[in-house]
């Protein structure tokens, strides 16, 4: 049933992009989808709850309430008859702008999704990138005179230590991350966007198999004593990788300058509909 819905939401942000951005329809469709995206994720409160991880339930709880925000965005410019009815009057021209925002944003959500799913859902493709990054971690750590060896498909050996690989460890999140918001921003050029993509992308990739190589390595070598696996996967690697995307993000940001006026748009709609919804001040008139 969990996945079922998170599918179904996706199914539902897809079709609504394929649809003109002015149909009525793809308006409904789209705030269906993140309705039911939302729900998706409060499905997995119970499993969170059954591990004491509560971090997690309070994580879920607030994007379950942020996709609830703009699915009501979005149902509140469909009511809209300005926008209807007088195109270019300025709350019409205000709520128009939000709206291709979301559309960006359901275009981003779904890109990331439908590159990362099928990874994490099904077993044959989870196995077959796990194994990839494993075998070539080992192959590059045997270059470099370390004597690692690939005892099963996601774990690795080295000096009797062994280290599972798991699906975080092959970057697919972070990869459908940049190429979700390349393909999101609303920039006409192809050249940019090519360029984009193969400064982020590839780089990602390299650098999380440079990772492994170092959380290997540092573990079997016990480069920092008997807690080497937690100093060098919890506290270097992450720090490593958080610098790393910090880099990335930035390089496309002034590959695609676009993609900041996105971003303080997407903060700008979703502050402006909680201050609607809690009948605050709002920097757009409201009216239905």
């Amino acid at each position: 049933m969990t996945t079922s819905l998170l599918w179904f939401s996706v199914a539902l942000m897809v079709a609504a992009l394929l649809l003109k951005k002015d149909n009525k329809l793809a308006e409904m469709i789209c705030g269906a989808g993140w309705l039911i995206f939302g729900f998706y994720w409060i499905t997995l409160i119970p499993y969170y709850y059954a591990k004491a991880d509560y971090t997690n339930i309070v994580l879920t709880l607030l994007l379950f309430s942020f996709c609830a925000i703009l699915a009501h965005f979005i149902a509140r410019a469909f009511r809209n008859q300005t926008r209807r009815n007088q195109p270019k009057h300025e709350e019409a021209v205000a709520l128009n702008n939000k709206v291709d925002l979301m559309f960006d944003l359901t275009k981003l959500i779904a890109v990331v999704c439908i590159i990362y799913m099928p990874f994490s859902l099904f077993t044959p493709l989870n196995h077959l990138i796990i194994e990839t990054v494993a075998t070539q971690t080992v192959n590059i750590l045997n270059f470099l005179g370390y004597s690692a060896t690939l005892v099963a498909y996601n774990t690795i050996a080295y000096n009797g230590i062994m280290v599972t690989v798991i699906l975080a460890c092959t970057a697919i999140e972070s990869i459908a991350f940049f190429t979700g918001l390349i393909l999101a921003v609303p920039d006409n050029s192809a050249k940019k966007k090519t360029i984009a993509f193969l400064l982020t992308v590839p780089v990602i990739y390299f650098s999380n198999l440079l990772r492994n190589i170092f959380i290997v390595a540092a573990y079997g070598d016990l480069w920092f004593g008997p807690n080497s696996f937690e100093i060098a996967h919890h506290y270097i690697a992450k720090a490593g990788s958080g610098i790393a995307l910090i880099i990335l993000a930035y390089i496309t940001m002034k590959l695609l300058p676009n993609l900041i006026d996105t971003v303080l748009g997407l903060w700008d709609l979703f502050v402006d509909e909680i201050k609607y919804i809690f009948r605050m001040e709002s920097k757009t008139k409201k009216s239905e």
